[in-house]
């Protein structure tokens, strides 16, 4: 048997969740051998309990045109990756009140100018889209049509095989505990299973990253925090699912139909970042504080939701970093070691595009049409972050 102490690889991808495999399935498609590490299963951390909207309502272009290349493979994901990654199509509304349509106009001109199928819509044309929604306090909506949801572990299984089938090496239940570095630059990883060794490492840990960055002695601002989706099934009569997507800035909170009749709902609220979690123990359940809010702001939104019953919902981790926009980037000081993590509540939906960005990063090539730069760590002490122009730090 191989003295595993020896394991010799072209990249380290550490982390199993959409980030991961989908470095790992760039990097294998381009011919390079890739070992990813991921210390549970496949999908185990954020990207498995994701809600997993798939939107392109970003307020920077930046975002907006890494959202729209992603929902080009979203919807069409058997034909440019392959396998089943749970696409929904259901339309997306983002709606405002009077005082903030002229910032929503300003945010749909963005998009329009950058490819996004949006429109303007005012109250009335909202209810010829969704006819159960209360529109009495909106004075405008976003419509976004090609919007949807996907199911974050099948993706990151669809992702994680289809690197196998171009020889990607997936190891799970093994931890990566520290990057090894010597003169300046990355060796490889310590592992519970001995020493691999690369010349590239991509940190794509998660809610983990900032933990396994420090190891190689990076302190970076992107801290886990607990986001909470609840559950609502539909009473009898309502026959409004798949409804759109509702982004709703009024009451700073979301919805998102599910199959069997449910609807998930979940908080805008950019103080959902001080919700601070240990990735290894948290509260994985809903508070029932929480069901009660988003079932109050759900039947003032959809008013027959009054006699939907609470199912059981579920809390997962954002890593949210001090702008809410992720770090990408190749790290100072200490070459081949790359990190991607710090997504703020936005890396499944961006997962198709980051994977081509940092295989871009870890081999030098340029495939990926989007400059992963104003994501560089430096910004941070630079003080050039990435803004948004929403106080909805969420939705970016």
């Amino acid at each position: 048997m191989a003295n595993k102490s020896q394991e010799t690889t072209d990249v380290i991808v550490i982390g199993g969740g959409i980030t991961g495999t989908s470095t790992a399935y760039q990097l294998a498609r381009r011919g390079y051998q890739v070992t990813l590490l991921e210390k549970s299963h496949l999908g185990a951390g954020s990207t498995g309990r994701t809600g997993g909207i798939i939107r392109q309502h970003y307020s920077n272009e930046i975002t907006a045109r890494m959202a729209l290349r992603s929902l080009h493979v979203w919807r069409d994901f058997d034909e440019q990756v392959g396998g089943d990654c749970g696409w929904v199509h259901t339309g997306a509304l983002f709606i405002v009140g009077p005082n903030d349509t002229d910032g929503l106009k300003a945010n749909i001109a963005l998009q329009q100018r950058v490819g996004i199928r949006v429109e303007l819509l005012d109250g009335q044309a909202v209810r010829d889209i969704a006819p159960y929604f209360n529109v009495d306090d909106i004075g405008a909506a976003a419509y976004e049509p090609d919007a949807g949801y996907a199911d974050g572990a099948l993706a990151a299984t669809a992702y994680a095989n289809r690197a196998r089938d171009f020889g990607a090496v997936i190891r799970q239940g093994v931890a990566a505990r520290a990057i090894t570095a010597q003169s300046g630059r990355v060796t490889g990883v310590q592992t519970d299973d001995g020493v691999i060794s690369a010349p590239v490492v991509v940190n794509a840990a998660g809610p983990w990253g900032t933990q396994l960055a420090r190891t190689a002695g990076y302190e970076t601002p992107a801290e886990p925090s607990r986001h909470q989706i609840a559950v609502f099934q539909h009473p009898p009569g309502l026959e409004a699912s798949p409804h759109p997507m509702v982004g709703d800035f009024i009451q700073g909170f979301y919805l998102r139909a599910e199959t069997g009749r449910l609807t998930l709902a979940g908080s805008l609220e950019a103080s959902e970042a001080e919700n601070k979690a240990d990735p290894d123990h948290y509260n994985e359940n809903v508070d029932m504080a929480f069901n009660v809010a988003m079932s109050e702001f759900t039947e003032r939104r959809m008013p027959p939701m009054r006699d939907a019953r609470v199912g059981r919902g579920w809390a997962g981790l954002y890593c949210v970093t001090p702008d809410w926009h992720p770090i990408i980037g190749a790290m100072p000081g200490l070459e081949g070691f790359i990190c991607a993590y710090g997504f703020s509540g936005s890396g499944f939906k961006m997962g198709p595009v980051v994977g081509e960005m940092v295989a871009d990063l870890a081999t030098g090539e340029r495939q990926c049409p989007i400059d992963p730069y104003p994501f560089r760590f430096e910004r941070f002490a630079e003080g050039t972050l990435v803004t948004g122009q929403y106080s909805y730090s969420i939705i970016g």
